[in-house]
């Protein structure tokens, strides 16, 4: 037996009465099996709640990509959807004979929306109060509440960091992470008090208010600027519908294979509907940032460096702190590259064009433990405009399809990167310098600043409703 173990290190001999080989044979699980995460499973199933005595759930339906439409009035929510903000604009859709004939999988107000396999497997979403006709597609499931007070409940108790282990630990048994209905089957929350459940929904339910207000004002920003900005520029909502024509040319700059048409590369089409412009070079100053070598990066510390995946189109968000910390001496020597409050950020490469320029954030406040600054990668570009351009009003503008378009037209080449020497050519119309200048620019700046606030301040009420119910989970009570 000696003799065979040496032929094969990767044979081993165990017993225990804690491993059941015909569910689990995987030894990191086991390893898991010491954390508290354990311990606190075993008395919430002992004295808590299961899952599905609130809830019922709804498995996803297998859509196929040639049933979506450029157009149409039923939605699909997909995976890739799943975020702190549902953007309508973007989800596909499919023709309207689809929500009689697939009535099972829509979706409802106040449903949680959650990933079942992948690499987000758990990640969940709390459907808004009003919608329109949204179908759910597959990959993810429907959490329904039998009753709504309970939605808010497990919407808190499945953001928690104890639900965050149980699908790190028990998801990953095979080659993809998937979670099936034995997890939720197993799964208990604390049993809560008509007190405790009144202190949580308070807490979701301040929060989704802030969420939406926030949201509001955004929108106020955008329309007070369209419609002074369509004063001067009458042909602005075709702006990006210009007619395409052919030509000859033979160019390295030109991928044939997507456009072929001179004003696309030149900007002239839409340029010349613009009016008066400056180049973006005399109103603002523009960088890219610096990737550290592996060897400069730190689990943790207090010098922060941004990463892509920071930047939303909804605030700058640095909470994944993955490689997200450098040595002291790394930020020293790039301290230049710092960035400061009303800088505009967007990404400037990434493995798809389209995603450049598509997500863009203002610095509106940086934690307090890195107010000494925070650096960003080479990934990301910076913007720092100078006196007579209001970086809000710049924001709306870069944000818009047309400002799209123009950031979109820099990218160049074989590979997806925009470089400053392109941005820096970028036309600003002298419309947004003017609006910039005016009492309507500190009414857009005020705005969008408000929103910013009431944003963050959502958040945080957020992660009050999670540490009460992470509280309850590390020492639950039969109530």
């Amino acid at each position: 037996m000696v003799e065979a173990q040496i032929k094969n290190q990767n044979t081993f001999w165990l017993w225990s009465e804690g491993v059941d080989f015909t569910k689990r044979g995987d030894v990191a699980y086991y390893q898991m099996l010491s954390k508290p995460v354990f311990t606190y499973a075993k008395k919430l199933k002992e004295i808590g709640t299961n899952v599905f005595e609130l809830s019922d759930y709804i498995k996803g339906f297998a859509f196929r990509s040639s049933d979506y439409l450029k157009s149409g009035s039923v939605g699909i929510y997909r995976v890739t959807d799943i975020s702190d903000r549902l953007n309508f604009d973007e989800i596909m859709k499919v023709d309207s004979s689809f929500w009689d004939k697939y009535r099972d999988f829509i979706i409802k107000p106040f449903d949680i929306i959650m990933t079942v396999t992948g690499n987000t497997v758990g990640k969940c979403f709390l459907i808004p109060e009003t919608i329109p006709q949204l179908l759910m597609n597959q990959n993810a499931m429907i959490i329904r509440a039998k009753e709504k007070e309970n939605s808010l409940i497990l919407y808190a108790f499945f953001l928690t960091e104890y639900f965050n282990q149980k699908v790190e630990i028990q998801a990953h048994s095979g080659t993809r992470p998937f979670l099936d209905l034995n997890f939720f089957r197993d799964l208990f929350l604390p049993k809560f008090s008509k007190e405790q459940k009144e202190i949580v929904n308070k807490l979701i339910q301040k929060t989704l208010r802030l969420k939406t207000e926030a949201e509001q004002e955004y929108q106020e920003a955008t329309t007070i600027f369209l419609e002074n900005l369509k004063k001067s520029i009458s042909e602005w909502d075709t702006l990006t519908t210009e007619t395409k024509k052919a030509f000859w040319l033979w160019s390295d700059q030109v991928d044939i294979t997507n456009r072929i048409d001179p004003d696309y590369y030149s900007g002239e089409g839409i340029r010349n509907k613009l009016g008066k412009i400056k180049p973006l070079a005399e109103l603002a100053e523009i960088k890219i940032g610096k990737t550290p070598a592996f060897d400069d990066y730190l689990p943790s510390g207090k010098r922060r460096i941004m990463k892509f995946r920071a930047i939303t189109g909804r605030g700058i968000d640095l909470e994944n702190e993955e490689r997200g910390f450098v040595k002291e001496e790394f930020f020293q020597k790039n301290k230049h590259n710092k960035l400061n409050d009303n800088d505009i950020v967007l990404g400037s490469a990434a493995h798809q064009a389209h995603y450049i320029g598509k997500y863009l954030d203002i610095v509106d406040e940086l934690p307090k433990e890195f107010s000494d600054g925070v650096l960003t990668v080479a990934e990301i570009m910076t913007i720092r405009t100078r006196e007579g351009l209001n970086p809000f009003v710049l924001l709306l503008f870069l944000r818009s399809g047309v400002g799209y378009e123009l950031i979109q037209r820099q990218i160049k080449g074989q590979t997806s990167h925009l470089y400053p020497k392109d941005v820096r050519s970028i036309g600003i119309p002298e419309s947004v310098v003017k609006i910039s200048k005016s009492k309507v620019g500190a009414e857009i700046e005020n705005k969008i600043k408000s929103s910013l606030e009431k944003a963050l301040l959502s958040k945080w009420k957020l992660q009050e409703a999670k540490d009460f119910v992470e509280n309850l989970i590390k020492n639950p009570k039969a109530n």
